[in-house]
């Protein structure tokens, strides 16, 4: 998960949607803080993990 300082305020993007909004991050000229791969995070776009682990 990607951590994204945006004009509301830090935001969480998952990589299936860093992939998918490449144009519009660019765009509203979001600056990326760190990464943390941690799968109670969300993705404030899609509301879904990195990664979904079978059990």
């Amino acid at each position: 998960m990607h951590l994204f300082e945006t004009e509301t305020g830090d935001q969480w993007v998952c990589i299936t949607c860093i992939k998918e909004q490449e144009e519009m991050i660019q765009e509203k000229q979001w600056e990326w803080i760190l990464e943390r791969p941690d799968q109670v995070l969300r993705c404030s776009l899609c509301g879904h993990p990195d990664y979904d682990f079978e059990d």
